[in-house]
């Protein structure tokens, strides 16, 4: 990341902020937070495709953690028990180290658990997900990238990925034009992949997520009564 390590620093290691973060991904539906005994909560309103809409979306209860912290490093963990399609144990890692002055490093981990009975489900009914790793060429020597679970893992990691560089870039803006410009960022970024991550027009993307941010409140300000 081209910022500094302190001010990315200052910014990841403040729990709420991890829904700002996370809402201008195309399968979020919405992002609530709460500490509940000590311990940050983050509720990821998900959903498997971009179409669908916030009541069908999947709850993901993030268990946000500061594994370590020391000068020149730190590593924060969003940790889930329960996932979709029965996984189990969905973890999000995130370290980071400064570079220079001007940069900083970070390393982006995405996991989870599944049984072998649900990773054939997920094969065969999940498997329509264009990931990057290149396994082969087709006829007229394209690449050909790999599909199914390793994909939709792959992909999930880049759109946390660019949606931890739109909040970055966006942090100059002031607050009142700071979400449009965050999800319009989030898209330029993502645009440069579009065999994977692009569902959506602009527009389209644009009027969901303000909808979305609408939820994002009204679901907050009821658990802040």
């Amino acid at each position: 990341m081209e910022y500094p390590f302190d001010s990315v620093q200052s910014e990841f290691l403040v729990p709420t902020n991890w829904c700002e973060i996370l809402l201008p991904n195309m399968n979020v539906r919405a992002c609530t937070y709460a500490k509940v005994n000590d311990t940050w909560l983050l509720n990821d309103y998900k959903v498997n495709e971009f179409a669908e809409p916030l009541k069908d979306a999947y709850q993901m209860k993030f268990e946000y953690h500061v594994n370590e912290l020391q000068s020149g490093y730190f590593h924060i963990l969003l940790n889930a028990s329960e996932g979709p399609f029965h996984t189990k144990d969905h973890r999000v890692e995130l370290e980071a180290i400064p570079l220079d002055q001007g940069r900083t490093f970070i390393h982006l981990r995405y996991s989870f658990r599944y049984s072998a009975l649900i990773y054939l489900a997920l094969k065969l009914f999940g498997g329509d997900k264009t990931g990057f790793t290149v396994v082969g060429t087709d006829s007229e020597g394209n690449p050909v990238y790999v599909k199914g679970l390793k994909g939709e893992v792959e992909r999930t990691v880049v759109c946390y990925y660019l949606a931890n560089l739109a909040y970055m870039d966006t942090l100059e803006v002031p607050p009142e034009h700071r979400f449009e410009k965050r999800i319009s960022r989030w898209y330029d970024l993502a645009s440069r992949y579009k065999k994977q991550l692009i569902e959506m027009g602009k527009e389209e993307y644009f009027t969901s997520k303000r909808q979305d941010r609408t939820a994002s409140l009204a679901l907050q300000g009821e658990l802040n009564r």
